[in-house]
């Protein structure tokens, strides 16, 4: 295992990874406009967005607000889906496989294959 999680950053950035992380991303949100926007461009918005995290010119988009009255009205604050996709990437390949292994054997909330004993 590397000293530091930036020493695996660009071996762990493809466009295989980014496409799972995709996948990931758009269940239970697959027919929302946004993603089918994305999907329609799917290769090329994927090769852009690899070479803006490779180049370091890739920054987090705007919050959009909007409301949600069921059980009671809150306000939900959520980032643009190209966001979304970056979020899966990087659990899935630097937060589950690095920082994941080094908790106690008993910490298993929201860890999969974990349970309490």
């Amino acid at each position: 295992m590397p000293h530091t999680i930036k020493n695996c950053f660009y071996k762990n950035l493809t466009f295989e990874k980014l496409l799972e992380a995709h996948n990931r991303a758009k269940k239970q949100k697959a027919s929302k406009p946004e993603v089918i926007q994305f999907e329609m461009h799917l290769e090329n918005n994927l090769t852009n967005l690899l070479h803006q995290l490779q180049k370091g010119s890739y920054h987090i988009g705007n919050y959009r607000t909007f409301y949600v009255v069921e059980p009671k009205l809150r306000m939900i604050e959520a980032l643009p889906y190209v966001d979304r996709i970056v979020h899966q990437w990087y659990v899935e390949e630097f937060i589950k496989p690095y920082i994941v292994p080094k908790f106690i054997k008993d910490t298993c909330a929201c860890i999969s294959g974990r349970r309490l004993s």
